[in-house]
């Protein structure tokens, strides 16, 4: 169990990733209010938090959108890999057959 602060306030949480990885995430998430505390200063914490979130999540969508397309192509890499494989073996028997 780590203990965190975040604006301010003190959590203990349950992670898989290591303290300073935790501890990376913490760093991000104070700054990133910061950041947006100035950029919106007539905004409570609550609609900063929403702007954030929304921040974070098109973020998150984009990198599945790049997975999606990764995994795309990998089946494509796949399926011309074994199409080449099939056109070896039947140009291989053909080359048996004739000797």
């Amino acid at each position: 169990m780590y203990k965190i602060n975040i604006l301010g306030k003190n959590y203990t949480i349950r992670s898989s990733l290591p303290f300073s990885e935790i501890n990376k995430i913490v760093k991000e998430i104070n700054e990133k209010y910061k950041n947006f505390e100035i950029e919106y200063k007539t905004f409570d914490k609550v609609d900063i938090l929403i702007f954030y979130l929304l921040e974070l999540y098109e973020t998150i969508y984009n990198l599945k959108k790049s997975l999606l397309r990764e995994d795309e192509i990998k089946d494509k890499i796949k399926n011309k890999i074994e199409e080449i494989e099939k056109d070896v073996i039947l140009v291989l028997k053909n080359l048996t057959i004739s000797e």
